[in-house]
């Protein structure tokens, strides 16, 4: 019975593994034969084995997943008739019985199970010594712990899986669930542990992708930080949840410690990194001035191999061209689809050239209220080109690679997108903006060039957006080829800002809000805007924006600061949830709103129109336990408020 429960997991890793990358065997193929006694005989099958389990991690180009549940990404909203989960979210039709944009709970224990069973039955061969197959056995504990710690984030209580069960027994198969915080504090100690038997680089092309001590030191840190925020430490909302055992799932008071514990993980992280040799990604002028826009867009796009050292836990098995296709028009490329969009909101959250936030809230009407100070109008047309420092030529029919002054804004573009920093050009395409591949400005007028609405109107435009951040600028979309590339999962930046919030909330004190400044500015000072100081500074500064130093002025600007530097990098939703701000986002609650996607003259298309209304309910903070597995096993209880 035990061999058989094993060759019934082997059989599903053969038919359930494939992956499309670029790097060595994570993105191989399994043979057609292979069963328990061979696996770990053969190096070819022993790697393929790891590889299965490496096939949890996120995918990095999703347009279906936490992007689009959260206030960033928008498919379009007639997709939710071909089975996208996310629209359903959005409207508010998301049930327990319907598979969620995250299905962990039916996924992850197969790639646990799977890493225990590596562990288990891994040794050393001729072709793999022992060191390599150390190696491979920290993988596995680090994705054990990561998977286990990721099901609690989603779910609440989950059962800690501690070991792969070769047993049939019901008894035994049926779990009950830990506490968040049993399950988060064993993982953490599971990490710490595993990092230190990794590799701080893996800088062999054939191990690019593999887990090294600094990303499972990273990825340690964001689930500490998870656990200190408001969501779980100390909410009241939470204080009456249990499990089967009527055990409290949530701590009812609030933890300080938890704070600690989290800058302290920051802090190691950013420690081993740098001492590694990793740094946030710059690329230069001639002159020697840093490129904000090369260098911003570039730190997500190249690999070590290319010189980015700011990627920390990298997924290989990405492949960003079929995201690509749905985030170009129809009429651009082959098979374009152009519906993948993003919110006004990320469109008014992205900074002006100075540095200053263009809107600072809402009316009840959805009506923006406009920051004086940033230089931002809704109002009319630009009268000259906009030129920055940087080789970046993606912003007009005058780009040049070679030189270190470019075009970057056309003149007659709406004013709302003028003026605006580096960040805002790498991520949004709008209406006039560049298309390097078709050389000519972006037409989402209705029934315009990319905006083609009595043919296919779900396949277009659904607010006068389409995303740019993370395309290859090089693809020619007209051929169908698409760059394969990497994706990931934490870089630098994101460490910098988790140190820099985990400081501020930890410690109500001036010197940890230098401490949180310092390690924000280096982001601003890499994406070239204006810096912040506690110093009293003229409005007119170059260099810096005076703050109040208070503990609330700076988590403000932190949460700024997150939501341009990561956004549509699959985090908005993850700090949404655990600020428990959801309420306090327009978008989230009520109206959704763009420029009139059907309007056809500047003065009909340009202005603030609702696409879409969103459907909020405080269950969704977290994801359901599919009813069939609540219903077959007694020892569960359903995640917080589905029952409602």
């Amino acid at each position: 019975m035990k061999n058989s429960i094993l060759k019934f997991i082997v059989l599903s890793i053969i038919t359930t593994f494939a992956f499309s990358s670029c790097s060595d065997y994570l993105d191989k193929q399994p043979d057609d034969q292979l069963d328990l006694e061979s696996v770990f005989e053969n190096k070819k099958n022993m790697e393929r084995w790891l590889a299965y389990i490496y096939r949890g991690l996120p995918e990095y180009y999703t347009y279906d997943g936490p992007d689009a549940i959260a206030d960033e990404l928008i498919p379009s909203v007639g997709w939710e008739a071909q089975g996208f989960k996310a629209i359903q979210y959005q409207k508010g039709n998301w049930t327990a019985d319907n598979p969620g944009v995250i299905t962990y709970w039916n996924t992850y224990p197969k790639y646990i199970r799977s890493a225990y069973l590596f562990i288990k039955h891994a040794h050393p061969l001729e072709a793999v010594p022992a060191e390599e197959v150390d190696f491979m056995k920290a993988e596995c504990r680090f994705f054990i712990a990561y998977y286990n710690s990721m099901m609690a984030i989603a779910y609440g209580s989950v059962p800690i899986i501690r070991e792969a069960s070769e047993s049939t027994s019901a008894d035994d198969l049926m779990l009950k669930q830990e506490p968040f915080y049993n399950v988060i504090d064993w993982a953490d100690q599971e990490m710490l542990e595993a990092s230190k038997q990794l590799p701080a680089t893996q800088t062999e092309d054939k191990k690019y992708g593999r887990v090294t001590s600094v990303g499972c030191l990273a990825m340690r840190a964001r689930i500490l930080l998870f656990a200190a925020s408001d969501l779980v430490n100390g909410n009241p909302a939470l204080a009456n949840i249990k499990n089967i055992d009527g055990t409290p799932i949530f701590n009812s008071a609030h933890d300080p410690e938890r704070w600690k514990r989290a800058v302290d993980a920051c802090k190691l992280v950013i420690d081993e990194a740098e001492a590694s040799g990793y740094h946030l990604h710059y690329e230069y002028l001639d002159n020697g001035d840093i490129d904000p826009f090369l260098s911003y867009q570039n730190a997500v796009m190249k690999r070590w191999n290319e010189a980015n050292r700011e990627l920390l836990f990298v997924r290989t098995m990405d492949s960003g061209g079929w995201y690509d296709k749905n985030c170009i028009p129809r009429g651009l490329g082959i098979n374009g689809v152009g519906a993948i969009g993003i919110t006004q909101s990320l469109v008014d959250a992205f900074f002006m050239r100075n540095g200053q936030r263009p809107i600072i809230g809402y009316n009840s009407d959805g009506s923006p209220k406009v920051n004086p100070d940033a230089n931002y109008s809704e109002t009319g047309f630009s009268t000259q080109k906009e030129t920055y420092s940087t080789k970046w030529q993606y912003g007009s029919s005058e780009g040049d690679r070679n030189k270190d002054e470019n075009v970057v804004v056309d003149a007659n573009t709406y004013k709302m997108y003028c003026d605006r920093e580096p960040r805002f050009y790498n991520a949004v395409s709008f209406h006039g903006s560049w298309q390097e591949c078709a050389k000519r400005p972006y037409d989402f007028f209705y029934n315009g060039k990319d905006n083609i609405r009595t043919s296919s109107p779900h396949d277009a435009p659904q607010n006068g957006y389409l995303v740019r951040k993370s395309l290859c600028m090089t693809d020619n979309k007209k051929t169908g080829v698409y760059t394969s590339r990497q994706g990931f999962t934490y870089r630098l930046a994101f460490t910098y800002l988790d140190y820099a919030e985990a400081n501020n909330e930890a410690y109500d004190t001036s010197a940890a809000r230098e401490l949180c400044l310092k390690y924000l500015n280096k982001v601003r000072e890499r994406a070239g805007v204006r810096q912040y100081t506690f110093d009293a500074v003229s409005d007119l500064d170059e260099n810096f924006i005076h703050i109040e130093n208070t503990q609330a002025a700076v988590r403000k600007v932190v949460k700024a600061e997150r939501r341009v530097e990561l956004c549509l990098e699959n985090n908005r939703w993850y700090d949404l949830r655990r600020w428990k701000d959801v309420e306090n986002t327009p978008e989230m609650i009520g109206d959704d709103y763009g420029m009139n996607s059907e309007g056809t003259t500047n003065e009909t298309f340009f202005k603030r129109t609702v696409y879409q209304t969103r459907v909020w309910k405080r269950c969704y903070y977290w994801m359901p336990v599919f009813i069939d597995e609540y219903e077959k096993n007694p020892n569960l209880v359903q995640t917080p408020f589905w029952l409602e």
